[in-house]
């Protein structure tokens, strides 16, 4: 009614007819007709420099009439008098002008200085990216906020060329990062620097505001010790000066659900199936507790009703259906629709973010505040994490002289759960319930031949009272004079605190057949300290426009502490928390204890000089002192030099900057340290215990005494692991809007701390590290890069990164056969490395088919009496007419071709899209857990192949189309190693997505935010060319040399996000 009364209010007092509306139409628009003059505008399109730009866009505001400029710069265009036209071109300001009565319009667009001057991180200051003579990379806060994740370092995958990483499905735990791909057998994990400080934990997604990342020697180098692996500059989000106080509040919720793509079968009558065919192939009449067979028909299969306990025979009362409901008799109903393990033990996992952040400033004083929350369940069950994060940054100019600032932030996180492992999920039988009769958990126990293991839900539900919690608090503290221009002291002090708590509940597992009745409880406390005090001093200078130097002098020296202690009870009555206490336990105690420390001082200098904007030399030289080592070879000299040219700005390239705008040769070398081989390596170890001594101390014979043991070897002339870096780059800005960089580079790691092997009559001590080992690695990485404002409404970009690298070791030890070998599972190791292969590749037999006859098998070297028809052909490759293990050979190599991200990024009016993808070709991973439901290892479920393909199956109508060989529960020769468990892990992945809508200005000017943006996003959406069968194509290792090797990791999940952006 009141918008009714509204209308008469203003409209009430006109009549209106058609035919008045119809003539005062055609008056305005003969009107309109008669003033808006058709005319052809013509004009050119320069920069500063009056150099023509070619294909500038020139657009009539608020319409989609348009055209763009020759190769001359030149354009026509018809317009109406008193349209504006909008001309604009990557890497310059847009701008506008009105068309009055003349026809000629000349446009000059002053550069966007933006991207060249932008100014980056490099080691112990800042530079801009046109003087950076090194590797260096940016990842900016845009691909932060494109990872819904409480770890900053996924940022990192696809944005960076040169940059692995392998992303983790447990919440909150972070990502392992390599860059430009292995350097040692030893440590090759980057050292993160937080707003100066190294070694301090990684802040939150949304406490950043950039991340660089060094990747050569000659950006390295200034860090010495621990630079090897390359270095990753975080810095935190500040204020701006005369800003206001701007508040912005973020939420994001979604949820998450399970990527795995495992196909196996879980139908009773099915795995019943699996059972006749191996049992037929083996000569056998099919038989089996748990089912009854047809021996002629592999479909007459039936899975019995009950599951009989382990050692009941036909005739025992525990046998006997009728006692089902005896709840003394642990005769179990069988699940006859099939239980799929995986399918209980994931769900539906949410996802909550909130941050709010304050941040402003005055014209000598800069401040920031961020506190957040994020909580994310994880996909199994009875798993999450949640963490508080705050954060404050405040910068003050006491005088013109006088820097003062400090940068402090808390976190406090919580992780409950553990996964089970994956060997559960593909050991236990379908055919096993959840629950018992008595409402237990069911496992082994209640059936024969059915394997033991825990019930894999009954173990998340145990677990679910695991907890971890964490509380760090980092700190820097900085002072900064400059008592004359350009000379600059400064001093800062960083800390980073960490206190951590371990609450390990382990509950007994009575339905495992190997299992224990016995509930314990493990308690751990420690926290360790590392400060890091850092003083430089620079001075940068530039003299008559055309030299520019820096210097930097400086000293910093690093200490870490730890102490730890861990206590242990057993034999506990009570589950409940209220009594679930290390004094309430009955049962045995255990206690432990750890304390570690190392130091490192070090000194360094820089050298910067430019000569006009054109050729660039700069040079660094660190010299490290770290207590790892023993006296003798304590410190070690890390020195690095570099230069560029910039071939654009000389004056023979006057002809080319209408198209190419900047061209920059550049090249380095240096050196970097490497100390990461445990914290006592210059010194001999023991330990005590009792037992330790095996005479009698103290006059007391024949009484377990308490000793001392060695338990390490030092080795005091152990020195410096050194990387050499050689690095030749070459940039290139085109028609300002497509930015290429290419990049050759080469290392070599020498000195290499390998732990040799000891003569056994020196005891159970652990043998020293000694420098003997060398690698090599050397790759290429491109980035190519390009934006365009298509116009004022309308924008994209899209960037490819591309990296690719070689790996060898060229020495281990030096002695013959000297090899590294990975893991033993079951008796076999997969990967190895040896002197002039990859670190590390797959190490089996190859397989070259399946025999068809048995004539075929009798012509194949011999090989015990494996060689029958259905069974696989192993190669010779020794050719001495015997299959035996010295035809094992290379295999596999778990290190891709080639890398690759893809970033694309739209824009039009207010929304926007973004999107990252990463590529990984050419890699190989090994498939260890196919050995279980593929090549028949244990009686869980089975690989749909095994029952259907596989080789004299019932369902397979010729042998030759196999790809398994056929199905035997007796042949175990399967179970080595060979190119049958090597896959290819190639793949291209949608890490994310997202899509957002910024409201206009406008709406936001009454409802009095200063911006507010709704988005949605999405994760691991998409993967193409993905032909893995494992769980996920992503493969996490836990040791550099099981790389490549699956042993069940578990896949990152695919998410749905919602957010909200508002600003004030």
């Amino acid at each position: 009614m009141k918008k009714n009364y509204f209308f008469k209010c203003i409209f009430g007092r006109f009549k209106f007819s058609f035919k008045k509306i119809a003539l005062l139409s055609l008056f305005l628009l003969s009107t309109i007709l008669s003033n808006a003059q058709t005319v052809t505008v013509t004009g050119t399109v320069t920069d500063e420099s009056n150099v023509p730009l070619i294909g500038a866009n020139v657009l009539v505001r608020g319409t989609s009439n348009g055209t763009v400029t020759d190769f001359d710069g030149n354009y026509s265009i018809t317009v109406n008098q008193g349209d504006v036209l909008v001309v604009s071109y990557t890497g310059y300001q847009t701008k506008e002008s009105t068309v009055g009565t003349g026809t000629t319009i000349n446009f000059t667009l002053l550069e966007d200085a933006q991207s060249l001057d932008e100014v980056i991180l490099i080691g112990y200051g800042s530079r801009k990216r046109t003087d950076v003579v090194s590797s260096v990379s940016t990842v900016d806060n845009d691909f932060l906020e494109a990872q819904p994740s409480a770890d900053a370092t996924r940022a990192l995958q696809g944005s960076a060329s040169g940059v692995t990483v392998v992303s983790s499905a447990r919440p909150g735990q972070q990502a392992q990062v390599r860059i430009r791909g292995l350097g040692s057998i030893n440590g090759n994990s980057p050292l993160y620097i937080v707003d100066g400080v190294n070694g301090g934990a990684v802040p939150p997604p949304d406490q950043i505001e950039s991340m660089q990342v060094l990747k050569d020697a000659s950006s390295t180098a200034i860090y010495g010790a621990r630079g090897a692996s390359g270095v990753i500059l975080i810095t935190t989000k500040s204020g701006r000066r005369n800003q206001a106080p701007k508040f912005q509040f973020n939420v994001r919720t979604g949820f998450g659900k399970s990527n795995a793509k495992y196909d196996l079968i879980t139908d009773p009558n099915l795995i019943g199936q699996m059972i006749w065919l191996e049992q037929t192939n083996d000569g056998i009449v099919p038989n089996h507790p748990h089912f009854s067979f047809d021996p002629n028909d592999i479909k007459g299969t039936r899975v019995n009703d009950y599951l009989f306990p382990n050692g009941a025979s036909i005739g025992d009362p525990s046998t006997d259906p009728s006692l089902y409901q005896e709840r003394d008799y642990p005769i179990t109903l069988t699940n006859k629709n099939g239980t799929d393990w995986m399918k209980e033990s994931f769900r539906t996992a949410l996802l909550q973010d909130y941050n709010l952040s304050v941040s402003g400033g005055s014209e000598k004083t800069v401040y920031s505040f961020n506190g957040s929350y994020f909580k994310e369940d994880g996909v199994f069950k009875n798993n999450s994490f949640n963490r508080y994060a705050f954060r404050t940054n405040v910068e003050s100019q006491i005088t013109d002289w006088l820097t003062v600032g400090k940068r402090i932030g808390a976190t406090l996180s919580e992780s409950r759960g553990n996964n089970p492992g994956f060997n559960a999920y593909v050991e236990t039988s379908p055919l096993i319930p959840i629950y018992d009769i008595a409402g237990n958990w069911a496992g082994g126990v209640v059936g024969g031949n059915l394997n033991d293991g825990p019930n894999p839900v009954g173990h998340l539900f145990r677990e679910r009272k695991d907890l971890r919690k964490n509380l760090n608090l980092v700190g820097t503290f900085y002072v900064e004079i400059e008592p004359i221009e350009n000379l600059k002291f400064k001093s800062l002090f960083g800390y980073n605190m960490n206190w951590y708590s371990n609450h390990n509940p382990r509950f007994g597992d009575p339905e495992n057949t190997n299992g224990s009745f016995v509930n314990t409880l493990g308690e751990t406390r420690g926290n360790n300290l590392t400060w890091n005090f850092t003083n430089t001093a620079s001075y940068s200078k530039t003299i008559n426009e055309a030299h520019a130097f820096e210097i930097v002098l400086g000293m910093e020296s690093t200490k870490f502490n730890l102490d730890e202690i861990e206590a242990g009870r057993a034999g506990y009555i009570s589950t409940q928390d209220e009594f679930y206490y290390l004094e309430s336990g009955a049962g045995a105690i255990t206690n432990g204890s750890d304390a570690a420390a190392w130091s490192l001082f070090s000194l360094f200098s820089r050298a910067f000089y430019s000569y006009n904007d054109k050729y660039m030399i700069e040079g660094t030289v660190r010299r490290d002192g770290s207590s790892r080592f023993g006296a003798n070879n304590r410190y070690g000299v890390f020195p690095a030099v570099s230069a560029g040219w910039m071939i654009s700005n000389e004056s023979f390239m006057e002809g080319t900057s209408g198209w190419l705008n900047r061209l920059k040769l550049r090249a380095g070398w240096g050196e970097s340290g490497n100390d990461q081989i445990g914290n006592y390596n210059g010194f001999t170890t023991f330990g005590s215990g009792l037992g330790n001594s095996y005479y009698g101390i103290g006059g007391g014979d024949n009484t377990i005494s308490l000793g001392y043991q060695s338990t390490e070897f030092g080795n005091p002339d152990a020195k410096w692991e050194t990387t050499e870096s050689t690095n030749i780059g070459l940039d290139a800005t085109l028609f300002k809007g497509l930015d290429l960089s290419v990049e050759f580079w080469k290392k070599k790691t020498s000195d290499m701390l390998f732990r040799t092997t000891i003569p056994a009559v020196e005891g159970q001590a652990l043998a020293p590290f000694v420098n003997v080992g060398t690698m090599d690695n050397k790759g290429v990485d491109i980035e190519l890069t390009y934006r365009q404002t298509v116009n004022e409404d309308f924008n994209y970009s899209i960037g490819v990164n591309l990296s690719t690298y070689k790996n060898k070791v060229t020495k281990l030890s030096g002695a013959d056969g000297d090899q590294l070998l990975g893991r033993a599972e079951r008796g076999q190791r997969y990967t190895r490395a040896v002197t002039g292969r990859s670190f590390p590749e797959f190490y089996g037999y190859i397989v070259d088919g399946i025999f068809q006859t048995q004539e075929q098998a009798d012509a194949h070297p011999v090989n015990g009496d494996y060689n029958q028809p259905g069974n696989l052909i192993i190669r010779d490759v020794d050719g001495n007419g015997e299959i035996t293990p010295e035809d094992r050979t290379w295999i596999g190599n778990p290190h891709p071709d080639f890398t690759a991200g893809i970033n694309i990024g739209v824009q039009y009016k207010n929304f926007d899209l973004t999107s990252i993808w990463y590529a990984s070709v050419g890699n190989d991973i090994v498939n260890y857990h196919d050995r279980f439901p593929r090549w028949g290892l244990f009686q869980g479920p089975k690989s749909a192949d095994r029952l259907f393909r596989s080789w004299g199956s019932p369902y397979l109508d010729d042998n030759r189309n196999a790809v398994l060989p056929k199905a035997s529960s007796t042949t175990s020769f399967e179970q080595n190693t060979s190119t049958e468990h090597i896959e290819d892990g190639s793949f291209l992945r949608m890490k994310s997505i997202q899509l957002g809508y910024n409201l206009p200005d406008a709406m936001l000017e009454k409802l009095g935010f200063s911006n507010l943006r709704l988005y949605v996003m999405g994760t691991n959406l998409i993967t193409l060319f993905d032909t893995y069968s494992g769980l996920d194509v992503e493969v996490s290792p836990e040791n550099e040399i099981d790389r490549g090797f699956d042993e069940g990791t578990w896949p990152q999940p695919k998410q749905i996000i919602f957010g909200i952006n508002i600003g004030i």
